[in-house]
């Protein structure tokens, strides 16, 4: 009888450790949402992502500025790239974003200094009827990095006083700064645009890592707050993610996001 008891116990742990672990990500990934919804829905906005006028036309129109550094206040930003923008796969072949599915297989840059292999756990996918977008361009790379001016990116500053890369906005990078590509080689920017792009799709993958390969160039998966404090804020959502065994989850958690992205949206207007 006392065997019968101990197999049954031992059968009822072993079936409610996953169902305890997942009650206990699920908690904190709550307070994660409540903390994220405290600070998204309710900062101070400015008219970041709305142009001075509407568009009048439903085709895609652009407006180019060479800029040194951008003026743009901070407000809410979702922090996306371009729908076009080049993602590195493991094998070192390039993906357009928009062709990006969840689970491909992609490289990362690890705080060892190498690039490991890393999974897509998700992306994010926004549209928006009229989005700023900044264009850096440096020396021997043909295509700009297209995004938003408050997602990061790896960079370090001319000067002498910062010699080490760390992730910053985009909108605090400067023509002469520097950028890291994924061969780890520092690329000069020779210029940046600020664009304005009607109607686009705006995107982001999310990896457990944080960054990902984007153009050659190392950026993190995070805009709006510094990196180092969204890559330790989202750490329930990343587990969360890496365990898949939730998609109906996952696309709440998806649509959630963009109810927030938009609820900002609309109250610039």
């Amino acid at each position: 009888m006392d065997r019968k008891f101990i197999g049954i116990r031992r059968r009822l742990s072993s079936r409610h450790t996953q169902t305890i672990v997942q009650l206990v990500i699920a908690s904190v990934l709550s307070f994660a949402l409540i903390y994220i919804s405290i600070k998204y829905v309710y900062p101070s906005v400015s008219n970041y992502m709305i142009p001075t006028t509407r568009p009048t036309t439903t085709t895609t129109t652009k407006a180019t500025t060479t800029i040194r550094k951008t003026t743009i206040k901070q407000a809410f930003d979702i922090g996306c790239f371009f729908h076009q923008t080049n993602i590195t796969l493991v094998d070192g072949s390039t993906r357009s974003l928009d062709s990006l599915n969840i689970g491909d297989k992609v490289l990362v840059y690890h705080p060892s200094g190498q690039l490991h292999s890393s999974t897509i756990l998700t992306i994010f996918h926004h549209q928006r009827s009229s989005v700023r977008l900044l264009d850096i361009y440096t020396i021997n790379q043909h295509e700009p990095l297209r995004l938003t001016p408050f997602h990061s990116i790896l960079t370090r500053k001319s000067t002498s006083k910062q010699s080490t890369f760390h992730y910053d906005f985009a909108l605090n990078i400067a023509i002469g700064d520097f950028v890291l590509s994924s061969n780890f080689q520092s690329l000069k920017v020779t210029n940046i645009k600020e664009i304005i792009l009607y109607n686009q799709t705006i995107s982001t993958p999310l990896t457990f890592e944080g960054n990902i390969i984007v153009n050659n160039l190392i950026a993190s998966c995070y805009a709006t707050y510094q990196h180092k404090f969204m890559h330790l804020l989202t750490i329930p959502i990343r587990y969360w993610y890496q365990l898949g065994n939730f998609p109906r989850l996952n696309h709440f958690l998806i649509d959630l996001i963009e109810f927030y992205s938009k609820i900002n949206f609309f109250n610039l207007s």
